[in-house]
């Protein structure tokens, strides 16, 4: 699309000389100021509009509108399974596409005049698509039967599609391609919280939710770009219809993200809100029970609950859970499938006096059942289990290490990280050019950016804020100060966005007073330096912990002192920890 050239015809009198010219030269000064911002925002949209001409999610739009372009045919032979019909190439006929069946049954006349006003059609059975010539179709019947004269029939009935993206997919991009298969108008789009890269597990969920057909987008790094790959698949029986591949170009990515972050509004309202007991510490997310949802594991420091969400939380598994020991002191909870059985196990880290031990667990039936203890940390890091060795002097101590289940857990290889970089820093960026980047916390705070040698590539200008679990190294005599070591707050990698905490002190830098709010941040690599936003702002109190999972960030915060200030009104227990649900999935 072209624009045309045109002149702005300033709604203003010219500058003129007189008692009020002061009053004017403002007023001129404000119309231009005004004209230069309409001016930006004109260059930006027509940006985004020109470019929207080559915007290559297009192609796999069209390939997928092409499967289900409505059409009739007529079945001129029947062999068996084998069918032949009258359309072909040149009616856009392709291999993969179904058809439904119809034959004529008895005509239907006018009440009145009893004129032939047509023939009713029942629906007999559906064939697919094998072989495609240019004016007829080879096919073969999938259900029911079918005789020469029957017709065949794609309608114009929208297609129930379900959407589902892999987790590591750039959220703007699926996002993108999610509204542009919906505004053709052709499918009734399903969206879905599932979060796997199991297209057995997309097939399934499609057949719960009623779907025709699924769409499964993936991605992986590609030389200055992304390699988006569309797998289409019949619900009915799991067969695959079509698959097609896109290149995506960083700098098209990156002017999305901008576009989308420009003039879409960006909600921060939490979606829900639980109170919850005073003592709760920890939180994260898993498929406990094997049924393909995601629980909410919490932590209260010595045991561990699990809760469903919904309207309210409610216990999950008749209120089973883990019961500590009141010595015990939770510094990490973690949840991840790594014997392959289904169902996620439950990994927790606690220090009990001077010892940190971790623990495995399962639930089996109605109860939970240890699997594995040792007096290391642990946790997990994409879909692996990690590990590091405890040091009373220094907390952190020797390699971090791989854990493998062979039949049981078994200390698996070391892991290559910078120097420094210990069990809770870090999380892997994926970077086309560079090869696998590593983003981790300093003992300061800052965060740091290593590229594949461990050399440091990047800093962050500011601190996080500090950490909330911190312990003091030990030392030979009091009059020794060694400093400390910390578990570090969570890091998450969430469509190629690091998310990080924030938390602002009181007063200034006086954290001791404690933190009168919190935000979630985000980080972007664009391939030369990291591009720094705000996902959710003004968490009021401090962020104790918080998961991603699908497009729902669930976050547990103290208020500030611990004390909700609205229960003492309401005659409630001030004292409390609160989890916020943040829908962050675009309209």
């Amino acid at each position: 699309m072209r624009w045309k050239t045109f002149k702005i015809i300033p709604p203003y009198p010219p500058l003129i000389k007189g008692g009020w010219g002061d009053y004017q030269i403002k007023l001129n000064a404000f119309w231009y100021l005004f004209l230069a911002l309409c001016s930006m925002l004109f260059v930006l949209c027509y940006d985004v509009t020109s470019y929207a001409d080559d915007n290559p999610l297009n192609r796999m739009r069209d390939e997928t509108i092409s499967y289900f372009k409505p059409m009739t045919g007529k079945i001129t032979m029947v062999e068996d399974k084998k069918v032949a019909v009258d359309i072909g190439a040149k009616d856009s006929v392709r291999t993969g596409m179904r058809f439904n069946i119809l034959r004529e049954e008895a005509p239907f006349k006018h009440p009145v005049t009893k004129e032939t006003l047509g023939r009713l059609e029942s629906s007999v059975g559906s064939l697919e698509i094998k072989e495609v010539g240019s004016d007829s179709s080879v096919g073969t019947i999938m259900r029911g039967d079918a005789k020469k004269g029957d017709k065949v029939r794609i309608s114009e009935i929208k297609v129930n599609i379900l959407f589902c993206q892999s987790k590591d997919i750039d959220w703007y991009l699926a996002d993108s391609y999610y509204r542009n298969m919906k505004e053709t108008g052709r499918f009734n789009m399903i969206d879905t919280g599932i979060d796997t890269d199991d297209q057995s597990k997309v097939i399934e969920e499609a057949r719960r939710l009623h779907a025709e057909v699924a769409l499964f987008l993936t991605a992986k790094a590609a030389d200055s770009g992304t390699l988006l790959t569309q797998r289409l698949f019949w619900v009915s029986d799991g067969l695959k219809l079509a698959e097609v591949d896109t290149k995506i170009d960083v700098a098209y990515t990156k002017e999305l993200r901008f576009g989308e972050e420009f003039f879409r509004p960006n909600k921060q309202e939490a979606w829900l809100e639980f109170d919850l007991p005073f003592g709760a510490r920890l939180i994260t997310r898993g498929d406990i029970n094997g049924d393909g949802k995601q629980e909410i594991v919490l932590s209260t420091g010595k045991d561990i609950k699990v809760y469903i969400p919904g309207a309210d939380l409610q216990p999950a598994f008749g209120g089973s859970y883990i019961g500590g020991s009141n010595l015990d002191d939770h510094l990490w909870i973690d949840t991840v499938d790594l014997n392959r059985n289904g169902r996620d196990e439950i990994i927790v880290t606690s220090m009990r006096g001077d010892n940190v031990t971790s623990y495995i667990y399962e639930l089996s039936g109605a109860e939970f059942i240890l699997l594995y203890k040792d007096n290391v940390f642990l946790r997990r890091i994409e879909n692996k289990l990690i590990a590091q060795a405890y040091s009373i002097a220094e907390g952190f101590e020797g390699a971090v290490f791989d854990i493998v289940w062979e039949g049981e857990y078994k200390k698996g290889s070391e892991i290559k990280l910078p120097k420094g970089v210990n069990i809770y820093d870090f999380i892997y960026i994926d970077n086309p050019q560079t090869g696998r980047l590593i983003l981790a916390y300093d003992e300061e705070g800052f965060l740091n950016l290593y590229d594949n040698n461990g050399v440091k590539i990047w800093r962050s200008k500011a601190n996080t804020g500090g950490f909330l679990t911190t312990f003091k190294k030990s030392a030979p005599s009091i009059m020794v100060e060694r400093g400390e070591w910390a578990i570090k707050d969570r890091l998450f990698l969430r469509n190629r966005e690091s998310l990080f905490v924030k938390r602002i002190p009181l007063l200034g830098l006086v954290k001791g007073l404690g933190y009168k709010s919190s935000q979630i941040k985000r980080l972007w690599w664009n391939g030369l330096s990291m591009e720094e936003g705000v996902l959710i702002d003004d968490i009021k109190g401090s962020i104790l912990d918080y998961t991603s999972a699908g497009d729902k960030i669930i976050v547990l915060v103290s208020p500030l002192f611990g004390i909700k200030a609205g229960n003492i009104l309401k005659g409630e227990n001030p004292l409390k920890t609160i989890i916020y649900i943040y829908s962050i999935k675009g309209e």
